[in-house]
Parts: C-alpha cells; structure tokens; sequence
C-alpha cells in the first residue's frame, strides 16, 4: 500500500515537473540504460516487443528512491496493440521507420553487436518503467543513406502506478508522441549540427511529435488542452517568444506552429518535408540551421507561392483570434477553445517594446480615439505591422503597414470601429538578438511636416515638395499640411505655413 502511494506521488510529482520545467521527452544522454528486470517477461508483434515484469518483487531506483516495476500482460499487451497501427499510419504517410537496433545475422554471442544487448533480437524495443510518462533514448549511429546521421534508439513507457489496468485513452497520444520521436531519430540525433548538443534546437522533436499525436489520433486534446491555460507560457499568452523558444515545455505547446504550417497549407506532408530537409542537411556534418529548411519546404509546399516571412506574417493573424476573438471555423479549426491572445493596452507610451525575430509578435491594442502616434526603431527593416480593424458590423479589415524610417508617424480615427489593433511581426532574418521598437503618443502642430514640434523653414520646404509633386506625403504628412483643409497639398499650403512661421 505504502508503495502504490509513492507511485501515485511520483507520478503527480511528475507531471507537476513537466509542467512547469522544460523536459525533453527524448533523453540527451546516450548512456541511459535499457531497463533491467529480476523476472523479465516480453510479448511481440511484427515490429514491437515490449519488455515488462510482472514480479511484484522488482523495483526501480530513482533518485535515491525505489519504485515499483510491476506491470501486467493486458497493460503490455494494450501498448503493443496501439503501438502497430500508429506505426502503420506514419509509414503510409511517408516517414522512414525506426532504424533496427542490431543485426540479427551477427552469431557470435561475445560481440558487443549481438541483438542479445539490445533486447534479444531487432525489433524494436519498448520497456515499461517509470522514468516518466513517456521516454525516447538515442542509441548507436545508424549510417545508412540518405540520412546517415540517424540513430537507433529503444522507448520507455510508464507502469502509470498499476492504477489501469490497459493503457488509459487520455493516454494513447503518448504512443504517437514517443513513436514520432523514434522515427525523427532516423532522421538525426543533434539538430545543432554538433553531434551530441540536443538542446540547441530540441524545440523542434517535440514540436512535431505534439502536433503529430493529433494526426494520429484525431480525437486528442493533449495540444488544446495545454493552448486552453492562461496562465502558463504559451505561443498565446506569450506571442513575442519565438517558435524556437526552449524552455518551460513551450516546445510542447508552440505545436500550434506547426497546426498553423498544416493548416494554412491544407497538407501535413509539411512537417515530414521539414525533416527530410533537415536529415539531408545533418547527414553532410555542417551545422544545420532550421530556418532555412522551413523556408524552403514552405516554399515547395505551396509552389514557391508562400515563404517563411508570409507564414510568420500570416501565424501573427491566426493566433489574434483566438478564445473569444474566435471567427466561426476561419483560422484554427479548435480556436474557440484556446486562450486569447495577450494584447498590450496603449495609454501614453510603450518603451522596448521586444519580439523575437524568430516567428515573435506584438498584439497593442489602441483606444477608441483618434490618436497620433511615432514608432520608433533603429531596424525600421526588420519590422513588420499590420493595422487591423473591426466595425460595428463585424467586419474585419488587415492593412499591411509600412515601416521604413526610424521614426514613424501613424494617425488614427477610428468611427464606426468597435476595436482597432497594431499587429507587429518580425522579418524572417538571421539575427540572434530580439527586435525592438518604441511606441508614444504626440500631439500634432499643423504644419509641423517633419513632426519635431517646431514650424521652420525645413516644414516649408518638406511641403514644397509636396506641392510640387518630388515627393509622396503620407496620410499624416497630409493630414498637417493641408492647412486650408482642402485636401490636397498645394501654393496655399505653403503660403499659409509661411504666414504662421513669420508671425
């Protein structure tokens, strides 16, 4: 009784961990060991065989602290059964199989290549344990072509504490995440390109290992689950991190990126396009950068009519509506259910205003006045915007906005809007630090062209300019200079300001 408690403690513990703390559900380290039992029992199936005890005798040390092993036929038997389709719908849908772990036709007993030290033959092995809920180990280096830089690997599955008796529904994602992560080592170990360094761009296993568990099983609510709190770090709670953020288990739940490729494109070979791009990339042992290969594969998905700077532009749109935000079935097809997006209310000013330029996004919602206001940013190049609107019909509008001068100066009436929001986005660039960019509120002078709060002979001769056609003004630049309010800039404009400028 005393141990079944510590079981259920562990396994609360456990998923309280994963909660809050970034954990990689494939193990970084090469020398985890297989799973030893005192009475070992396996079942089989074509490709699987499935390592457990049934000895309630056998226990496992963990940090210090034994647990028990005990697991069942049925319990092995209901992974074993879900273990053979899941694999079924990965390869009919074009993704390599996981590697054999050793080569049945090597005799000799003492060569460390025997299958007896890799689970006795090679099939693929899955031992029931509790190293947590679900567990991928990257073994040996797999060289076969094209995807030389792949591993084999062997999976661990938890005991869940003996409480069920066959492996739970809420459960079954497990099988197509942990399977995922098998496959993608067929692909490579180490997106870094430094063979061994996993966390560089781990973000990427469980990203499309999450997303993958809805391919598979439809039916999960794993992601929307995880999209639907609030209160934890989320691509929509927290839109400026970048889809390469790496830690508090955001690679679990920045899946929505990956929704949003499949969805958008309407094809989810996308994500086994992405890491055939990458298996090529890894196998000629340069560093590999993934945002190239996600660029490319975006690009060949959609006939080169779509690239990673449209994806990022259009990932920015799809997450604001969200929660209640929501539009009917536009946008994601379970938007309804996640939380809305974080906005940033805009009162006076809003200083180092930071987004990620890795896919980061800004949602600063404006006020219902007219307002005038300067962005300012040392990147204006870098940047991107969109002006979107609502009116009291519900009618949505989206503006592309541009940004080309390291001050900016927008002017905003919103009649007939119920809501009116800038949207800021990054470039699809190579640059390892954030993005950033000021926002404050200023009061116009009419005249004042080049908006410095004072009328002198540089307003006059911006407005020559103007009248004369050299120059284009913005809407803003008109909206001051028209100072007899006739709408068009012209000998009047110019007269009038030099009037106000002599007296």
């Amino acid at each position: 009784m005393k141990m079944k408690l510590l079981n259920s403690l562990f396994l609360i513990l456990f998923q309280t961990v994963i909660a809050e703390n970034y954990h990689s559900c494939i193990s970084s380290n090469s020398r985890t060991f297989r799973q030893v039992y005192l009475n070992p029992q396996s079942i089989q199936s074509e490709n699987f065989v499935i390592h457990f005890t049934v000895d309630d005798d056998d226990f496992q040390n963990i940090n210090g602290q034994l647990y028990s092993l005990q697991s069942s036929f049925e319990f092995a038997q209901s992974i074993l059964d879900l273990m053979e389709p899941t694999l079924d719908k990965y390869i009919e849908s074009g993704w390599e199989m996981p590697p054999p772990d050793c080569d049945e036709s090597i005799t000799d007993v003492n060569s460390a290549e025997h299958c007896n030290n890799f689970g006795g033959n090679a099939l693929y092995d899955i031992y029931i344990s509790n190293d947590g809920v679900g567990m991928v180990v990257p073994e040996n280096l797999y060289p076969v072509e094209p995807y030389t830089g792949g591993r084999t690997s062997f999976m661990k599955m938890s005991t869940m504490s003996n409480q069920y008796s066959t492996l739970p529904v809420w459960a079954h994602h497990v099988v197509a995440h942990e399977l995922h992560h098998s496959i993608q080592l067929r692909y490579g170990y180490s997106v870094s390109g430094n063979p061994g360094d996993y966390m560089y761009n781990g973000w990427l296993f469980e990203q499309t290992a999450t997303y993958m568990e809805n391919v598979i099983f439809p039916e999960s609510i794993h992601l929307r689950t995880m999209l639907a709190n609030c209160d934890v770090v989320t691509p929509l709670t927290y839109p400026s991190y970048g889809i390469n953020y790496p830690a508090e288990i955001y690679p679990y739940r920045s899946a929505l990126w990956q929704k949003f490729l499949v969805e958008s494109q309407g094809d989810s070979s996308i994500i086994r396009n992405i890491w055939e791009g990458y298996g090529i990339e890894y196998a000629s042992e340069e560093p590999v950068d993934l945002f190239p290969i996600y660029n490319n594969s975006i690009r060949d998905i959609s006939n080169n009519e779509y690239d990673i700077n449209d994806a990022y532009k259009d990932y920015a749109i799809w997450r604001y509506f969200t929660g209640d935000r929501s539009v009917g079935n536009n946008y994601f097809d379970e938007s309804s259910y996640y939380c809305e997006s974080s906005l940033l209310n805009f009162e006076n000013s809003l200083q180092d205003i930071s987004l990620s330029n890795k896919g980061g996004t800004k949602y600063i919602y404006l006020p219902l006045n007219e307002i005038n206001l300067k962005l300012s940013t040392l990147i204006p190049e870098h940047i991107n915007a969109l002006y979107l609107t609502i009116d009291i019909d519900g009618n949505i509008n989206i503006a592309d906005l541009e940004i080309n001068e390291l001050e900016q100066y927008l002017s905003y009436s919103p009649d007939n809007l119920s809501e009116h929001t800038l949207i800021f986005y990054s470039s699809y660039i190579n640059l390892t630090d954030n993005l950033y960019f000021d926002l404050e509120l200023i009061d116009y002078i009419n005249g004042d062209i080049n908006f410095d709060q004072i009328l002198n002979i540089l307003d006059v001769v911006l407005l020559v300019s103007f009248a004369l056609e050299e120059a284009y003004p913005s809407d803003i630049e008109l909206q001051t200079g028209d100072l007899n309010v006739d709408g068009v800039l012209n000998i009047l404009d110019v007269v009038q300001l030099l009037n106000q400028i002599l007296n």
